[in-house]
């Protein structure tokens, strides 16, 4: 049984379940995959991928972001973005991972 002295856990807890909130929504998540899998993506890259409106995708990136899960650099004229929470960072690698065994599985089967 846990003892009552674990304040710090409940902490640790809520920063989690925090951060798994910011990335639960289907954009935010396709949004944090297309960062990680690109060079310097900038607002216009993902708006376009995801085929959705710019400020839809400002405000996604905007919650990632107050969240501590990515941030934002100014390279000349356009804002990049770059995943910054490791265990996030983590998340979306084994989500990639899976990914890539999906493609790979349906390619097999309509190669059948």
């Amino acid at each position: 049984m846990p003892s009552s002295d674990q304040s710090c856990y409940d902490e640790v807890i809520a920063e989690f379940a925090q951060k798994l909130k910011a990335v639960g929504h289907p954009i935010r998540l396709k949004l944090l995959c297309l960062i990680d899998e690109e060079d310097d993506p900038c607002v216009t890259d993902l708006w376009r991928c995801l085929q959705q409106p710019q400020p839809v995708i400002s405000q996604h990136l905007a919650i990632l972001k107050e969240n501590g899960i990515v941030s934002a650099e100014v390279q000349k004229t356009k804002r990049v973005y770059t995943i910054i929470d490791p265990f996030i960072k983590e998340i979306v690698s084994k989500v990639r991972a899976e990914e890539a065994k999906a493609v790979k599985a349906a390619s097999k089967r309509s190669a059948s």
